[in-house]
């Protein structure tokens, strides 16, 4: 969802033209089709696996968990879009840049195993990377016996307002650049 609302803001030049249209009102309109696919995907994608018997889990144990996520996940991913999109705009090759920073970022975010059965010397590190509190809180959603040692909603809560106000305190440099461009 990031990449579609950094991209968003370049896109937006033609829309733009329509009075009382900003950049910034189609990332958010952007951000929200992203995340509406994304949502619909995944409740077909689980009911899917529920309806063949393929999982007992596929149905969330803790809904709550799993609303909360999206959310939080959306306005995490519109802020860094923000963010990105002034990066782009600065340097272009921040795009590629970004793209391999996000690819990277998935072997550090608790993807591929639980971090709180790694090794107590290492296990404290990946517990400040939010991401692997947003997979934390995901499995929650499912997982009833899933170790929530490391879950702290405050904390990615504490970074998603970070990266949203970072995001919409850039766009107002963004909006001027756009416009000397």
């Amino acid at each position: 969802m990031s990449i579609r609302a950094a991209s968003a803001i370049a896109a937006a030049k033609s829309v733009t033209t329509i009075p009382h249209v900003e950049a910034t009102d189609y990332a958010i309109a952007r951000t929200f089709v992203e995340f509406l696919s994304f949502s619909i995907l995944f409740i077909l994608f689980f009911a899917m696996i529920s309806a063949f018997g393929l999982s007992k889990f596929a149905i969330p144990y803790n809904p709550r968990a799993i609303i909360e996520f999206g959310i939080i996940i959306a306005l995490f991913s519109f802020g860094i879009g923000l963010i990105n999109s002034f990066l782009i705009a600065l340097f272009p090759i921040w795009k590629f840049a970004w793209g391999m920073i996000a690819r990277i970022q998935i072997f550090f975010s608790a993807v591929y195993f639980i971090p709180e059965y790694m090794v107590p010397q290492v296990k404290e590190i990946p517990a400040y990377n939010p991401i692997m509190l947003f997979v934390a809180l995901f499995r929650l959603g499912f997982y009833p016996t899933y170790p929530t040692h490391f879950l702290s909603v405050p904390y990615i809560i504490g970074w998603t307002c970070a990266v949203l106000l970072l995001g919409l305190a850039l766009e107002g440099p963004l909006r001027d650049m756009r416009i000397h461009h």
